[in-house]
């Protein structure tokens, strides 16, 4: 019997169960910035809801897939991979696992950042119905990133005590955000009305019972809204939607989730100044908020 319990013991060790442990030991072992680990915090949680396996079960299939799946910048996919493989690092150096799947995974080159808007207004229309009929809480997420234009993790790591609605104050405190900094986005009535009253709809239904803590947006089986689930109900939008193209034999959305921001991006700098929109999309190099603003220009 106790040479059977051990091994299920270390079988149930995933990147969601030894994340805190890890963050708390580098830490105490390099004392890393507080932006720091709030990085490592929203790579290594983004990571957990796609793999979800023990840790001496995951390949590099595994992560090259979760990696694929985000369709993001190779800044971002690079800092994902820096962050996977320190967490694998210290697994393998505590006996969790026997190898770090991270080795055998190299960086992605970067490559000039164009923004990507949806320059069609029948097609962003068609969009915007097929939204507004999905299911919720995916209605709602997909309203905060075509209106608002914050990034997909920010929307889904979102927790009820981010939300505040009080009168002429109403803004999202974003805690894991790409850049590891928190960050606060006054809502605009007029530039996102459909986000502040699906906001208020939203807190309103979840009831006085929620803690700060808690999740804003969760699936049906009461765990954190992933980025998985997230991808399929975009396909179901593309379709409904009648922007879905053939790829080699295969279906496949015209637009990506990241096509969102963009959209929200081209009309928030017509609207606000440069550095305004800096703020609320969370850029670091104010060239890329410049990129937009340089469309605009070109109407």
């Amino acid at each position: 019997m106790p040479t059977n319990s051990a091994p299920a013991s270390s079988c149930t060790r995933t990147i969601a169960s030894e994340m805190e442990l890890f963050l708390s030991d580098i830490q105490g072992d390099h004392g890393l910035s507080t932006n720091t680990i709030t990085s490592y915090r929203c790579d290594l949680r983004t990571a957990a809801l796609l793999v979800d396996k023990p840790l001496e079960a995951i390949s590099i299939c595994d992560i090259q897939l979760f990696l694929e799946s985000r369709h993001e910048q190779p800044g971002t996919t690079n800092r994902r991979i820096a962050s996977l493989g320190r967490f694998f690092r210290w697994a393998v150096e505590r006996g969790y696992c026997s190898s770090n799947p991270l080795n055998q995974i190299g960086g992605r080159h970067h490559t000039e950042h164009r923004p990507q808007p949806i320059v069609s207004e029948s097609e962003r229309h068609a969009l915007d119905s097929a939204i507004a009929t999905a299911l919720q809480p995916y209605r709602l997420i997909f309203t905060l990133l075509r209106e608002i234009g914050i990034r997909t993790d920010e929307v889904l790591n979102l927790n009820v005590g981010d939300v505040i609605l009080e009168p002429c104050r109403e803004v999202l405190l974003l805690q894991d955000t790409k850049s590891g900094s928190k960050r606060m986005v006054v809502l605009s009535p007029d530039a996102m009305p459909r986000s502040l009253r699906g906001l208020r709809s939203w807190i309103r239904d979840l009831g006085p019972n929620q803690l700060p803590d808690d999740p804003l947006f969760c699936s049906s089986r009461g765990n954190r809204a992933s980025y998985d689930t997230l991808h399929r109900r975009w396909v179901l939008v593309c379709k409904a939607a009648h922007l879905i193209d053939s790829v080699d034999g295969k279906e496949q959305p015209r637009y990506t989730l990241h096509h969102l921001r963009h959209t929200a991006a081209a009309k928030l700098i017509t609207l606000y100044p440069e550095q305004v929109v800096r703020l609320i999309l969370g850029h670091r190099d104010p060239r890329s908020t410049r990129r937009y603003a340089e469309i605009a220009r070109k109407g």
